[in-house]
């Protein structure tokens, strides 16, 4: 088992460039890019994410810690540093800049040149699997997509509808999804109220775009693309899942999601452990439950959200042995490999 290879299906390693200037409340982009004032920020997280259940304070923690190294290389490092030799990386980027949250210093493009680059050097060719952050928004959307994938070697695209549309808009639907399916490349969809909004939306209105009830239509019109719901409908659902009575009228996003799989009718569906797996003690029992699902088994896959979740107290390597010890071998290689390799397969 030693030798099989890891797969970790949800990493960033985009850097404050790629953030827009009024990403933070209060200016406090400016202010991060000034070292000293960023540690003392850093710092005052720090306190106050202790007493705090405020998920967005957990992001912008980690957002100081790592996007405000110079550069996404440095981020791959850390982040390869964690694991063993041969494990590999799906590296998601980030396309920020249509948020209404101001400019961003470096559009997506430049984003994916540095991750294309990086792709081609000898120590990471091997390690690295980029996706391209794929908006809708933009007109010329599908020319982008198509110079990643047959030209820079992107495998899959990356989006998340809470940035200001839905899985369903018509250029995702007319023209994205129907090359990803000739091309036989997997979609990363974020799956989670929680995280990054557009700020000309209130957060029910943005939430709403990632409801996992928005990709039934699209897993009807193309039954062959490969979807994966990230995070698995996010920690505020698994809480809510785990400690509110039920709710028929109001299904968590775990209950959805856990529905459409066991329903059969969509066996290209997956859902990703990332950043919900790191609310460890409370939701690892629940997901070793759910693994125990026939129909849940064989579609969940292993992520971390690096470097989302560099704030909280489970470092990468201790998340991966400790989940791999509570699961046991079989449900562990399961998630890291088998599925996450059918998951890629062309």
């Amino acid at each position: 088992m030693d030798n099989k290879t890891i797969y970790n299906c949800h990493n960033h390693i985009f850097t404050h460039d790629n953030i827009p200037n009024d990403f933070y409340p209060l200016k406090l982009v400016a202010a991060a890019r000034i070292a000293p004032l960023r540690w003392v920020l850093r710092g005052a997280l720090k306190l106050a994410v202790p007493w705090s259940k405020n998920d967005q304070l957990h992001r912008y923690a980690a957002y100081i810690k790592a996007a405000y190294r110079t550069t996404q290389q440095q981020n791959l490092d850390t982040l390869i540093s964690y694991y063993p030799d041969n494990t590999k990386f799906i590296i998601l980027p980030m396309d920020m800049a249509l948020m209404a949250a101001g400019r961003v210093r470096e559009e997506i493009d430049q984003q994916h040149e540095e991750l294309a680059r990086l792709k081609r050097l000898p120590k990471y060719q091997d390690r690295i699997i980029p996706f391209a952050h794929i908006d809708p928004r933009r007109e010329d959307s599908l020319e982008r997509l198509t110079k990643a994938v047959e030209k820079e070697g992107f495998q899959g695209v990356k989006i998340y509808p809470p940035l200001g549309y839905r899985p369903n808009h018509p250029r995702l639907m007319e023209e994205i999804y129907p090359y990803m399916v000739e091309k036989k490349i997997p979609l990363m969809a974020h799956c989670s109220p929680g995280s990054v909004n557009n700020k000309d939306m209130s957060k029910e209105k943005a939430h709403a775009m990632a409801d996992p009830d928005n990709y039934q239509q699209v897993m009807l019109a193309f039954p062959e693309l490969k979807i994966c719901l990230a995070h698995f409908g996010g920690i505020s659902e698994w809480q809510r899942h785990i400690n509110e009575p039920r709710q028929p009228d109001n299904p968590t996003w775990l209950t959805k999601i856990v529905a459409m799989m066991e329903s059969g009718k969509y066996p290209n569906l997956y859902a990703d452990i990332s950043y919900t797996i790191f609310n460890f003690q409370e939701n690892v029992p629940l997901l070793k439950l759910l693994l125990q699902k026939k129909g849940v088994l064989p579609q969940v896959l292993f992520g971390s959200d690096f470097f989302m979740v560099e704030s909280e107290k489970y470092s990468e390597k201790r998340l991966s042995i400790d989940l791999r010890y509570a699961l046991g071998e079989e449900l562990f290689w399961q998630i890291a490999n088998t599925n996450p390799l059918r998951y890629l397969e062309g």
